[in-house]
């Protein structure tokens, strides 16, 4: 049976079809909410419930036990049990742009590198077809479309915003991936891809504050395009970037990482290694977690921003906040790992 849903502060309404999730009906009848992953993991999609009931939900971090408090959910992975009412206030859209349907833009991109970073990471080159040019913020994703399915995958960019006529990414190469494994084993230079973007709201915000940088995994590539963006700028920041991984062998892109800390004065570049293998390795070892609290005895004064797996994501987030980082200066994407 449909639902209604009545969206404010906006006075519309929408039909809602049985087993539609809120996003998709919302954008099938000619609106538009902002989205990102649409399968509950990085939050783009949150709105309140103001009236109603759904059932689904998304990652226990998308949205914290606060927010469901509050009535919070994920449009894209929310399918009403009732007639709703949500309230897109906290989505800063203006009428105009609720109105104006999905403004999500598609891609046709060939690859032109596929370089193997680590044992299980990836970094792809993506040429866009010409005359199109992609306009991004440092920060931001794209969702790609695994060739021969309607699956997309998450990835953030990790070029700088001026080089439009490129996507670069990091892929994390999971066992049994749909996406992965065209990857590994399907997928070569001149190949055509279909991408949808520019998505997200992470990006570097204007502050006066510090910055503290936590990645893990392919995590670092979303601070990769906010340091060559700052470059490209002639602009620096205070920023302290820790990058987490198991062992040597797993970091990657060292050689380009300490190039941008050459070129950016106030940018520090702290490696760390969960089960370092290596005796002559002398710098920090522990969880990113551990790291932080032996490196800080406060964060007060300073912004954070995380990307990385999510069990990583999770144990920072009270940690950092309580060594005095405001909730509000917290700032991540996470995205749930999906094989299906």
């Amino acid at each position: 049976m449909s639902a209604k849903i009545s969206v404010e502060p906006f006075g519309e309404s929408f039909e809602c079809a049985d087993g539609e999730t809120i996003l998709d009906a919302a954008l099938r009848n000619g609106f538009f909410l902002k989205y990102g992953c649409r399968h509950g993991g990085c939050g783009t999609c949150k709105v309140v419930m103001s009236e109603g009931d759904v059932e689904g939900e998304g990652s226990s971090f998308a949205i914290s036990a606060g927010e469901r408090a509050d009535g919070v959910v994920l449009a894209c992975s929310s399918r009403p049990a009732t007639d709703c009412t949500i309230d897109v206030d906290s989505m800063e859209l203006t009428e105009d742009e609720f109105r104006a349907g999905d403004q999500v833009a598609s891609f046709e991109v060939e690859l032109a590198s596929l370089e193997r970073l680590t044992h299980d990471t990836c970094a792809l080159s993506l040429a866009l077809q010409p005359p199109a040019s992609i306009a991004f913020t440092d920060g931001q994703f794209v969702n790609v479309v695994v060739p021969g399915t309607d699956m997309v995958r998450s990835y953030s960019l990790a070029n700088a915003p001026e080089d439009s006529d490129r996507i670069d990414l990091i892929v994390k190469l999971l066992p049994g991936g749909a996406f992965s494994a065209l990857l590994e084993s399907g997928l070569h230079v001149g190949d055509s891809l279909t991408l949808h973007g520019p998505l997200g709201e992470l990006r570097l915000r204007l502050s006066h504050r510090k910055v503290l940088m936590v990645a893990g995994g392919s995590g670092l590539a979303p601070f990769l395009s906010m340091l060559r963006n700052l470059e490209r700028r002639g602009r620096s920041r205070e920023i302290d970037l820790v990058f987490g991984a198991r062992t040597r062998a797993d970091l990657y892109l060292v050689g380009e990482l300490e190039r941008l800390v050459a070129a950016l004065p106030g940018v520090t570049f702290v490696p760390a290694l969960s089960e370092p293998d290596d005796e002559l390795w002398t710098g920090e070892r522990g969880l990113v977690t551990e790291v932080i609290a032996r490196r800080y005895t406060s964060l007060d004064g300073y912004d954070a921003y995380l990307a990385g797996p999510p069990a990583m994501i999770e144990a920072s987030i009270p940690l950092i906040t309580g060594l005095g980082v405001r909730p509000a200066n917290v700032h991540f994407d996470a995205f749930v790992s999906s094989r299906r």
